[in-house]
Parts: structure tokens; C-alpha cells; sequence
């Protein structure tokens, strides 16, 4: 029997993104019998003692990220800040930081190492080289940035310079990002789609009404999902409040993720329509394949899954994070949906859409992703030295 070779998939925790690609590209990759893949959260696992935001606040990095920045919708003057301290703490623990990923790759031995987070890539790569000398090149160990966000927020935030590594892409304005770069001539190779959990695709094929019915819902009444995120956002809330002002006729799902205490908020709501309410889970394929109406923050995971099983978006601008407001260009622009700025805007939204669903109108056309049966091929080239 052929050895699988070992991957090791870099992620992070700050949103919820990162994670999925990592847990995807573990699932797709090893259903293939011919890898083995490690994932490993360098911030928690690796260097804890180097996170500088958790010296001065008391709070790790990853936390601010998810209970500031997300949950709390301090997506500007306070974000840019963050991102500003991040790099700053890259740069300053530059050293220690490739030396403990080096070690860590000597340990594990990789075949190939992906990146499924930004800005932390130089480093990253750098202590793959490490490793690789350590070993006197007795083995080929290649490299390779997969994007999880629409396009790079600012110059080599994803793609750093450096011309040893593989970019893969899902989107055409990553794909241009990318391929601009001349270090990157040859390596760029994109998909359709972001890298989604498999699932999304056979939950595509399903019949909405039976999942509806599946779900407790009235097959004939449009459903609403509301989804900020694995985070969740207090947002959704507010959202909530101005619905039961003015009682829609509709069915509302709300996706709260790991925000326990919105969940038990929303739980505790008289609201004049039918709902459910539900925390962190794996099934976000089946509350999506029976929803009709999309309502969240950009991001490019979320957008991407609507997309995938063609529902009306209503997104919330005031929400959006620098790097998410390609999203929402790319979604207004293209005519995939509309956007928001406060509740009023969101219920004018949200009316309009439930009179044309009522008159019969038609769905937006479903843009399947199939990203997740592409990766394996183009892994199988990355890894045999050969371009993507």
C-alpha cells in the first residue's frame, strides 16, 4: 500500500471560516485515502506567550477578533487598530515565532503545508524552509495559500512575496489579486467557489419544501434566515426587534452560533411569527437548503453558501469588515442581492422581497459551488511538484 502523504493545514479561530476550510480540506483530502491531514491553530497551539493583544488586554487575540470586532460590530476605526497591532506583533515576534513553527514542522513532518489564514504566511513559509533544510532536501515539501475571503484586503496580506508557494482561489477578483503578483506567475490556480463543507452540495439537491417540512416549517410560507456568522452578533437582535414591530408574514431561523447568551436572548422574545432559534451547529446545509431569504453580515463563507442554493441576500453594510466589503460590491453590483444600513432599511428590504416571492416571483439562479470535488486534483499536482 502507497504511504499517504502528510498535510499539515494552518488555521485560526478568528471567525469562522478559517476553521471550515481547515475542516474541509481535512474531510475531502483524506475521503481520498491518499493524505493525512493535521490541523493546527498556531495562535493557541503553538505561540500563546507571543500574542501580544493578550499581554496588554488580558484577552487573546482570536477573542477580540470574535467578541469585539464580530460580536460587537466594532468593524472600523477599532478594526483597522486590531489589524494595525496584529502585524505589528507578527513583525516584532518574527523570530521566535518561525523557530517554534519550524520545530513544530520537523515534529510533524509535512509532505505540504497549507495556509487557510492571512498575514501570518511570510513567517509560515519561512520556517517550512527551515524544515526543509533540516531534512537536506531528502524530501520535497511544497506550499500553498488557500484564500478564504473574497479577494486580499491590501497588498500581500494573503500572498505574501516570494515566489514558493502555490495561491488557490475561488473567487475571479482573488484569482486577478493573485495572478497580478509576479512572484506568483505559474502558481495560481482557482476554483468555483470558495471551499465549502462537502455537505453544501448534496444539501443543494434536496427539494425545499420537504426540508422545510423536515424542519417543522409551513411549506408554503417564505423562510428568513438570519445568520451573523460561527460568532453570531448582537445585530441579529436588533433585526429581530424590528420585525416584531411590524409582524411579517414569514418564518424566521436564527443562526446564532457560539453566542449562548443572544441564543437565550432571542429564546425569551415574543415574537408574533413562527421561529427557530438555534446555536452553534453542524447543519447549517440543511437550515440553508430551506431558506428563501438570506439576511447577515458579508462574509464570504456565508455569501458563498446562499449563493450555492440561490436565495434572495439582504445584507448588512454596518456590519461589514474591511476585508468583506468586496462582498458586498461584488453582490450589489452583480444584482445577487441588496444591502442595509439600519433596521428601517432592513424592513423595507425585507417586505419587498416577501411581496415579490408572494406575486410569484422568480428565485435568484442557484450558483453551485463545486470547489470542494476540484481540491483533491489540484492537491495531487501541488504535492507532486508539478503547476496546479
Amino acid at each position: 500500500m502507497t504511504k499517504r502523504k502528510h498535510i499539515t493545514v494552518i488555521y485560526t479561530m478568528a471567525g469562522g471560516g478559517h476553521l471550515k476550510a481547515a475542516e474541509s480540506l481535512k474531510e475531502v483530502l483524506e475521503e481520498t485515502g491518499r493524505y493525512r491531514v493535521t490541523m493546527v491553530n498556531p495562535y493557541i497551539e503553538l505561540m500563546p506567550h507571543l500574542d501580544l493583544w493578550q499581554r496588554l488586554t488580558k484577552m487573546t487575540s482570536e477573542d477580540i477578533y470574535n467578541k469585539k470586532v464580530i460580536g460587537e460590530g466594532k468593524t472600523g476605526l477599532y478594526c483597522l487598530t486590531y489589524y494595525a497591532g496584529i502585524l505589528l506583533n507578527f513583525k516584532l515576534a518574527y523570530r521566535q515565532g518561525r523557530k517554534l513553527l519550524g520545530d513544530y514542522f520537523k515534529d510533524q513532518q509535512p509532505d505540504l503545508v497549507i495556509s487557510v489564514l492571512p498575514m501570518l504566511n511570510r513567517v509560515i513559509f519561512d520556517a517550512v524552509k527551515d524544515y526543509q533544510q533540516a531534512v537536506k532536501d531528502e524530501k520535497s515539501v511544497e506550499k500553498a495559500v488557500l484564500i478564504t475571503d473574497w479577494t486580499e484586503y491590501g497588498r500581500h496580506i494573503w500572498f505574501p512575496k516570494g515566489d514558493d508557494y502555490y495561491a488557490i482561489c475561488g473567487t475571479e477578483d482573488a484569482f486577478k489579486r493573485a495572478s497580478s503578483y509576479k512572484n506568483l506567475k505559474g502558481r495560481v490556480v482557482s476554483t468555483e467557489g470558495l471551499l465549502l463543507v462537502p455537505s453544501f452540495q448534496e444539501a443543494g439537491k434536496q427539494d425545499k419544501r420537504a426540508v422545510k417540512e423536515g424542519l417543522g416549517l409551513t411549506p408554503d410560507l417564505p423562510v428568513v434566515c438570519m445568520l451573523y456568522g460561527g460568532q453570531g452578533s448582537w445585530r441579529m437582535k436588533a433585526l429581530a426587534q424590528a420585525m416584531v414591530q411590524q409582524a411579517p408574514d414569514v418564518q424566521v431561523l436564527f443562526l446564532c452560533g457560539r453566542n449562548e447568551a443572544l441564543a437565550r436572548d432571542l429564546q425569551e422574545m415574543d415574537m408574533p411569527f413562527p421561529h427557530k432559534v438555534v446555536g452553534f451547529t453542524s447543519e447549517v446545509p440543511r437550515y440553508l437548503a430551506a431558506t428563501d431569504i438570506f439576511v447577515g453580515k458579508p462574509g464570504p463563507g456565508s455569501v458563498s453558501e446562499a449563493l450555492h442554493f440561490g436565495q434572495h441576500l439582504l445584507l448588512d453594510k454596518t456590519m461589514a469588515l474591511p476585508q468583506e466589503v468586496p462582498v458586498l460590491k461584488w453582490v450589489v453590483r452583480s444584482g445577487a442581492g441588496a444591502a442595509f444600513k439600519n433596521e428601517r432599511d432592513f424592513m423595507a428590504g425585507l417586505l419587498g422581497l416577501l411581496d415579490k416571492i408572494g406575486d410569484g416571483g422568480q428565485s435568484p439562479q442557484a450558483r453551485p459551488n463545486i470547489a470542494s470535488r476540484q481540491i483533491p486534483a489540484i492537491i495531487d499536482k501541488i504535492v507532486e511538484g508539478g503547476t496546479a
